[in-house]
């Protein structure tokens, strides 16, 4: 089935662009449990199994449901006065359903139902918050009434937030499982005319490891609906099963790349960041041609790919490491804001890189003079001093990439220097990459020009020669050069407002206009992570500049990379 442009449609796949690496609640804490529970008191909603369970079932979307709110809404100008105030309490219960009938009722001619209309509105934008919802869902998974994972499942396609949908999945999979075997409602919604249900319960009962719904979970592999082969494929991929990659690969023709960010982001995790040759570079009229590549890299590799490795990297997709400078904070965040770890006393961090494994982190702490290695506990396991580091980049050899503002450095690791650049014309560097194939990319303030420029280096003997140069308008110093595997240069012009795609040569082929941009990357998706000084946020645009994603902060986000 080909991609459906229905808004309606777009809206349901996204809600299930969840990442995996949001794992199962579990048990709450004593504190958690009461802190929702207070959420739910405060706004009126029930905190009791059954309560929550009748609560969520009267949010569920049905005809039935529809009928009832118009009848209430006649009812609020009724002459009888309880009539009214039980027809308000109803249409309140009702939340967001009765919103478009509320709003409706607000060009009635009675002025009875007009005032209440309006009442009810404002009372359900108060009792309704996402907060109180994404509690409600919580609580109501750790009461566990017998119809918790039925009531859940009927009422996730009438979610009203993307990120109670997102509640909804990580208590799932806590419910699939009843005494040993799978929960009646998730195996009846396996082959549920819903979409959504369908991708739920699939990827429910797949995280649940029970051999014997597996074939029927698989049979979801060739499901005719997008969002429940993307949800169960990125499901079974995360127990290891790499007969789900063919069927995710399917799926680059039928999605836009720009939705597609976790598929892409896998096959370029198992590839080790090294598309197919002949990869088309963000080009959304070659969905086709990147299917093929990525198709013909799988037959090649697939044999090498071991099931636990497949495992270990589909469960931190669409993980986002976020770097807090005036905080001294770099926290690693799931696909919707949650904070996976926090450290919080790196020391002015200008640069960080979660490292293979991801366990560990690399800091370019530049107020104490030190790149640290730091497991994710904040302590520090391997540390180099060097003074005012700008970058810190581990390379696949094991070696420590590190840029300051007069030198580039290698260090292995022991920390013992095997390589020492400094620009014979006295230039300071501001932000650097070391690249694959040896040669480093970087930005040098030059000395006595008041002007900063793009500069390639390649090795020559025991030295470099500059191979590319042109002036760019980069004023900041820290983090590195995002260098595209066709040579093509990401470059945040935050006095321009725009984020700039250069060629090879130094031609502008692409931009985006964002306020103060201070760091940019691209996704393997052909979409872009970008850090806005001012307006402290981490933002993910598409190629027309639509934003697919943002993180927001009271303070600077000042760097943004996802692996």
């Amino acid at each position: 089935m080909k991609w459906k442009a229905s808004s309606l449609w777009v809206t349901q796949f996204l809600a299930v662009l969840v990442t995996l690496s949001s794992c199962p609640l579990g048990v709450l804490s004593s504190a958690e449990i009461d802190a929702d529970e207070a959420t739910l008191k405060a706004v009126g909603i029930p905190t009791d199994g059954p309560g929550l369970a009748a609560y969520f079932k009267k949010r569920t979307a049905t005809v039935a449901n529809t009928e009832r709110i118009q009848e209430l809404v006649r009812r609020l100008g009724d002459d009888d006065f309880k009539t009214r105030e039980e027809a308000s309490r109803k249409l309140i219960m009702f939340g967001p359903r009765a919103r478009p009938f509320l709003q409706a009722a607000l060009k009635d001619s009675d002025p009875e139902i007009v005032r209440r209309a309006q009442d009810c509105l404002e009372r359900i934008a108060q009792g309704t918050s996402v907060a109180a919802l994404s509690a409600a869902v919580r609580v109501l998974a750790q009461r566990r009434p017998p119809n918790a994972a039925a009531v859940l499942l009927n009422y996730l396609p009438s979610a009203e937030d993307e990120r109670v949908a997102q509640t909804i999945h990580q208590v799932l999979p806590d419910l699939a499982v009843r005494d040993g075997k799978a929960e009646p409602a998730f195996v009846k919604a396996l082959t549920d005319p819903s979409a959504l249900k369908r991708a739920a319960a699939g990827a429910a009962l797949a995280g649940s490891r029970l051999a014997d719904e597996m074939p029927s979970v698989r049979k979801l592999l060739h499901d005719p609906e997008a969002p429940v082969r993307l949800r169960v494929g990125l499901a079974l991929a995360a127990r290891g099963e790499k007969d789900a990659i063919p069927a995710l690969l399917r799926l680059i023709d039928d999605v836009p790349l720009e939705r597609n960010g976790l598929v892409l982001e896998l096959l370029d995790r198992l590839a080790d960041g090294k598309p197919p040759p002949g990869m088309p570079v963000a080009d959304q009229n070659a969905r086709h041609e990147c299917r093929q590549a990525w198709e013909t890299w799988w037959k090649m590799h697939q044999d090498k790919i071991e099931p636990a490795r497949l495992e270990r990297v589909s469960r931190s997709l669409g993980c986002t490491l976020i770097v807090l400078l005036d905080l001294n904070t770099v926290q690693l965040l799931d696909r919707f804001g949650n904070v996976r770890w926090k450290i919080t006393d790196a020391q002015m961090p200008l640069d960080a890189e979660l490292l293979p494994g991801e366990q560990r982190v690399l800091l370019a702490e530049y107020k104490v003079g030190r790149v640290s290695e730091r497991n994710l506990k904040g302590e520090i396991v391997w540390q180099k001093g060097v003074d005012g580091p700008l970058v810190a980049q581990r390379l696949p050899s094991g070696h420590t990439f590190i840029a300051t503002p007069n030198q580039l450095i290698e260090v292995d690791k022991d920390g013992k220097e095997v390589l020492n650049y400094s620009r014979p014309d006295g230039s300071n560097f501001m932000r650097a990459t070391k690249l694959r194939n040896g040669d480093i990319a970087c930005i040098v303030q030059m000395a006595g020009a008041g002007r900063a420029r793009y500069v390639r280096l390649t090795p020559a003997g025991k030295d470099f020669k500059e191979v590319k140069s042109w002036d760019v308008q980069v004023r900041t110093s820290g983090g590195r050069i995002d260098v595209l595997p066709n040579g093509h240069v990401l470059i945040p012009e935050m006095d321009n407002n725009r984020v700039v795609e250069y060629d090879a040569d130094g031609q502008d082929v692409w931009k985006v206009m964002l306020d103060q941009p201070i760091a940019a990357v691209r996704l393997p998706n052909g979409n872009t992570l970008v850090t806005l000084m001012r307006e402290d946020r981490a933002v993910e645009v598409d190629r027309a500049g639509k934003e697919i994603w943002q993180f927001k902060a009271d303070t600077r986000v000042t760097r943004a990379l996802r692996r």
